[in-house]
């Protein structure tokens, strides 16, 4: 056993916590203070010595999140889940027709739950031992694992869909579906950029290599179309057209967009660049592994996850120059230039929510409520002109 001497981090109780560590009060501790307490700390002999000390924590701090075991034992895509998810999952993929997006998020969320019940005792049947008590309890625990309500609210409507078709197969004997409570939240306005710095931001875009080029087209297809990234994604080069194409939104409900010449121009820029290579996508990866002998593989599509990378990179290159970072702070993720968009066709169209509504795919109008600048500003300009109503009409009774 080796001995170190150090600081460490104390429990509620005063005791240090750690894996395979044994502590013992240090014999000349009684002269320090209290929140520096010295211990000895008896580690393995293989486990090296200690270096790093650490204070106790102040009592005022927040306690550090536990979360549930389970939320480490979250069935990943590959994994199986039971019959009955499976079952219900190829239900919304056959019978609804939901796109594999819709299912794949299903999937993910139920996962969730399976873990959940896996850390009860289970019945043969997957479903018989569900009840009111543990859906509380799910939804409790969950809480602690997604703290968004927003992110909550999604898994919880998944969980309350499954519930209702185990009580449609027969698979349960009550309608659990009523006691999943979905929470309330507050959708955030969107941060755009702003108009006037739309064109400065895309011509300080750069085009030295072919990842410029296409971080360059994406950026400028997605404040031309308003599209999803996840649309734009799954674009082949063989679907953009200069006079619109069709692209898959939510739903798998299609919809027709529209470039501008610039961003047509940029898309063919990237393209011409890039050359006849063997893969369809119209985004590709353009990491080393991916262009061997400088050559796009067949199977190197672009992802989501690629996209918002690209995005980060980009950002962090006009981070050295203060001007430059000023165009693009406001670009955080792919879906505030979605949120340009449907800002820039608003002030265009003059307010026109119903053509922005079909060019983004939304199925209400009411999701585009959040745009309240736009909205704003027509109030304003609609109260100026009542200003100057009255005043001309007092002008008039005065004469």
């Amino acid at each position: 056993m080796q001995r170190v001497r150090g600081f460490l981090e104390l429990g509620g109780d005063g005791i240090p916590r750690g894996p395979d560590v044994q502590v013992r009060r240090a014999v000349d501790g009684a002269s320090t203070p209290a929140a520096m307490t010295p211990w000895i700390l008896q580690a393995p002999d293989n486990t090296g010595v200690a270096t790093t000390s650490a204070t106790r924590r102040r009592p005022t701090a927040p306690a550090a999140t536990r979360l549930p075991a389970w939320a480490a034992e979250i069935p990943g895509p590959s994994d199986p889940l039971p019959d009955q998810v499976q079952q219900f999952l190829d239900w919304l993929r056959i019978q609804r027709n939901r796109p594999l997006t819709t299912v794949r998020a299903y999937r993910q969320d139920l996962a969730k739950f399976v873990a959940f019940l896996r850390r009860h005792p289970l019945a043969e049947d997957f479903t018989a031992a569900v009840d009111r008590a543990l859906l509380r309890r799910y939804q409790v625990e969950l809480a602690e694992v997604l703290p968004n309500p927003r992110t909550r609210a999604r898994a919880l409507v998944a969980l309350r869909q499954f519930l209702s078709y185990a009580y449609d197969e027969g698979w349960s004997e009550a309608e659990l579906s009523r006691q999943v409570s979905v929470p309330r939240y507050v959708v955030g306005d969107p941060h755009p950029v702003a108009t006037q710095t739309v064109p400065r931001l895309l011509a300080a875009l750069p085009t030295a290599t072919l990842r410029d080029l296409r971080d360059r087209a994406l950026i400028n297809l997605l404040v031309s179309t308003g599209c999803r990234i996840a649309e734009a994604c799954a674009l082949n080069r063989g679907d953009v057209r200069r006079d619109g194409f069709r692209v898959l939104g939510k739903g798998g409900k299609h919809r027709t967009v529209y470039l501008t010449a610039g961003a047509h121009d940029a898309v063919q820029d990237y393209l011409r660049l890039r050359g006849p290579d063997p893969a369809p996508a119209l985004f590709i990866s353009v990491a080393r592994p991916d262009i061997p002998g400088g050559r796009a593989l067949p199977h190197n599509r672009l992802t989501t996850d690629g996209a918002r990378h690209a995005l980060r990179a980009l950002r962090h290159r006009f981070s050295v120059d203060p001007a430059l970072f000023a165009l693009i702070d406001d670009l955080r993720t792919p879906h505030a230039a979605r949120h340009t968009a449907a800002t820039t066709l608003l002030e265009a169209t003059d307010g026109d929510v119903r053509l922005v509504q079909e060019v983004l795919g939304h199925a209400t109008l009411e999701t585009l409520r959040v745009y309240t600048e736009i909205t704003d500003k027509r109030k304003r300009a609609a109260y100026e002109r009542l200003g100057d109503y009255l005043e001309e009409v007092g002008t008039g009774a005065a004469g």
